[in-house]
């Protein structure tokens, strides 16, 4: 009987991975941290995207887009790690060389530790309210120097809680030696972090053609294999048996973690031509009116409409075509427990894209079902 129970307790030991999220907001005044739902998944980790890098073709250089919005937040999650995520377009690498790659790599240093000073001096003086491009905002807080040196303990203290950066690129053959310059200058400038990158499907099935990223670790996106932009794809997002097409290959030469989907959207078409991503919330919530849903997959819209609130909106028109994806919680589960099997590590870590309240609620009992199969 002992030696069942002990057999039986490895055995879950090896089926509880750790657990994460990817949060690919804007802000991170966009969800609430104290949501109880949020609070019992005991995530060890948020993947916060930081800002995106991508080609200006006037400026014919790489600038920084979106960076995440920190004007009024003074906390972030403290039940689990935040780790910065940084998205670079394949086609930023397309346009430099190597040394230029290694030159980036400097600046997105440079622009990350400026995000991390502001989020740190607004957590910990949140009377802060410094322009972070042009003031260090820990040496602004007090002239006196006891009442300065007491800020800089806090600024030390809150910045060692940070130890890990994720890089996320689509990077090709083509561009290969370019990203994996500047993730070979990354580890020199982040000393002591864990530097880890994303690797798509066809990456981790064609190593010999892809490359493998010098990283210490990666984590593989087990999502977005179909073709988003061919009106005939069923489901860009996920699809189970071309996920698993991807997975037969054999062992990884670096230790992987794993992502899957819990989201959906709307995939807009005009005169069947790829236009744009539509929140499926604000579909469903703010524009019910305007379309109207044919059968589980697809949309026709029945009145012009705006979609967003900006001056970077999408002009709708009547008779264009939404296709509605949504993900299988199903098939993400016999994935996730198939993964479980087959993790190249026994410390891999599952992490789910990506958090919002609307996936949140709407999911939550599978979400925690996907966790407990990993």
């Amino acid at each position: 009987m002992i030696l069942v129970c002990s057999c039986s307790d490895q055995k879950h030991q090896a089926k509880s991975g750790k657990r994460a999220f990817y949060y690919w907001q804007t802000s991170l005044d966009n969800f609430f941290w104290d949501d109880s739902v949020y609070q019992s998944l005991q995530l060890q980790k948020v993947y916060a995207r930081f800002f995106d890098v991508d080609w200006d073709k006037t400026e014919a250089a790489p600038v920084p887009v979106s960076p995440l919005s920190l004007n009024h937040y003074t906390n972030w999650p403290d039940s689990a790690q935040l780790v910065p995520v940084i998205f670079i377009t394949n086609e930023t690498f397309r346009n430099l060389d190597k040394t230029q790659s290694i030159e980036l790599a400097r600046n997105v240093y440079k622009k990350t530790m400026n995000l991390f000073t502001t989020l740190i001096a607004r957590r910990t003086h949140p009377s802060y309210n410094g322009d972070y491009w042009t003031r260090d905002p820990y040496r602004v807080l007090s002239s006196d120097f006891r009442e300065q040196h007491r800020h800089d303990s806090l600024y030390n203290a809150e910045m060692a809680a940070f130890r890990e950066i994720q890089f996320d690129c689509d990077w090709t053959e083509t561009t290969k030696d370019k990203y994996f310059a500047f993730l070979e200058e990354s580890k020199k400038l982040f000393s002591g972090w864990l530097v880890t990158s994303t690797i798509r499907l066809y990456q981790y099935k064609y190593p010999d053609k892809a490359g493998v990223p010098p990283v210490q670790r990666g984590t593989l996106m087990c999502y977005n294999a179909g073709d988003i932009k061919n009106v005939n794809t069923r489901n860009s997002i996920f699809d189970k048996e071309e996920i698993k097409s991807y997975l037969t290959s054999g062992e990884y030469p670096i230790p992987l973690d794993y992502a899957l989907p819990v989201f959906g959207w709307g995939v807009l078409f005009q005169e069947g031509k790829f236009r744009g991503i539509l929140s499926l919330a604000a579909l469903r919530e703010d524009y019910a009116s305007h379309v109207t849903i044919t059968d589980d997959q697809r949309a026709i819209v029945n009145s012009d409409f705006t979609y967003g609130h900006t001056y970077s909106g999408i002009y709708v028109r009547e008779g264009d075509e939404i296709r509605l994806e949504e993900t299988d919680m199903n098939d993400v589960e016999e994935i996730a427990e198939w993964l479980s099997d087959h993790r190249n590590n026994a410390d891999a870590t599952l992490t789910l894209y990506h958090l919002n309240e609307y996936d949140l609620k709407k999911n939550s009992k599978e979400i925690e079902s996907i966790f407990n199969s990993f």
